[in-house]
């Protein structure tokens, strides 16, 4: 009889846990959450990159999700579905593609690839609603994860990485900095300027204040171009509650100033970048490894960034890799 009790509690324990927020509320860490974002969605037109999306749940019994497809520039297309599953959700860009319009398939051509992000919420009921829209049936639960894989198959090389985990249910008492990601005061958090601040004073237990200077001071993109090695930094920056969907940095302020440093810590190159979209792929020139910083974002995008440092050598499969690493934010420099 004891035995069965402490298991009643501790399943109780595990539904409590998988449909309340848990984590720091500003930074998107990898714990349950109500909202996902897959910050680039990339599938070659001609070549054999593929992007692949796994939604886990982690709350007993069937969940509802809305997925929406935007253009780089934030554009809402026709590509989008209701999903009602147990267990695990999975898709790819590939697919998705193939069942869309000829005007969708146009709408998201970005030079020699299809390009977009991805936006995944926990719902109340299947709609056809933007987030953006009062009406949208947000619901609060947290019970999401998800996975995101960067495939070229066909040349034998693969990477994944989380999703961007936004979590929801977030009360209205608490600071309006840390909540309001789509819609100024939805349930669900932010991460902003303000809201990193805000996570960076509330974690140290210290008083909340707002960002001094009002802009992301620093995002740390790792490069590795050495040999054959290439990157590319993805640079996601969306702020809908403050500005709408379609308004990238660039629109606000900018150029935005990058330093380029060799791993020796010694700056090699410096200049300035446009930001003129919600999805910047931006290509790293030159073959030294280091780091590049890009800063002073204005106030209120939400931001997100990773580098993929990848090859190709067909004379040479060992020479073929994908390694993938999500980049530094600092919403403030406080050395």
């Amino acid at each position: 009889m004891k035995k069965i009790f402490f298991c009643i509690i501790a399943v109780l324990l595990l539904i409590s846990y998988s449909s309340s927020a848990q984590a720091v509320i500003g930074i998107p860490d990898q714990v349950q959450s109500a909202t996902l974002i897959v910050p680039l969605m990339e599938k070659g037109i001609t070549s054999v990159h593929n992007t692949l999306i796994v939604v886990d749940s982690l709350c007993s019994g069937s969940q509802t999700i809305h997925w929406e497809i935007w253009d780089v520039n934030g554009n809402a297309t026709n590509a989008y579905g209701n999903v009602t599953f147990t267990g695990s959700f999975v898709s790819d860009f590939g697919s998705i593609l193939a069942s869309a319009s000829p005007a969708v398939r146009t709408q998201l051509t970005d030079g020699d690839f299809y390009r977009g992000f991805m936006t995944i919420d926990l719902v109340t009921a299947g709609t056809t609603h933007l987030p953006v829209n009062p009406l949208y049936p947000f619901r609060s639960a947290n019970c999401l994860t998800g996975w995101i894989y960067y495939v070229r198959l066909l040349e034998g090389a693969a990477n994944g990485i989380p999703m961007v985990h936004i979590e929801g249910g977030l009360s209205v008492a608490l600071h309006p900095n840390a909540r309001g990601l789509y819609q100024s005061g939805d349930d669900r958090e932010e991460i902003d300027n303000h809201a990193r601040y805000y996570a960076y004073r509330t974690t140290r237990g210290l008083s909340i204040i707002d960002d001094p200077d009002n802009k992301l001071n620093h995002t740390i993109s790792r490069v590795y171009v050495a040999g054959n090695g290439e990157t590319r930094i993805v640079f996601w920056a969306w702020g809908p509650a403050a500005y709408g969907t379609t308004t990238a940095p660039g629109d606000v302020g900018g150029p935005f100033p990058y330093w380029y440093f060799n791993e020796a810590g010694v700056q090699i190159a410096s200049g300035t970048l446009s930001l003129n979209r919600i999805v910047n792929v931006i290509d790293v020139l030159g073959d030294i490894n280091g780091q590049i910083w890009i800063n002073d974002i204005p106030e209120n995008f939400n931001v997100y960034a990773f580098s993929f440092n990848s090859a190709n050598y067909p004379l040479n499969p060992a020479l073929t890799w994908e390694a993938m690493f999500e980049s530094t934010i600092l919403p403030h420099w406080l050395p």
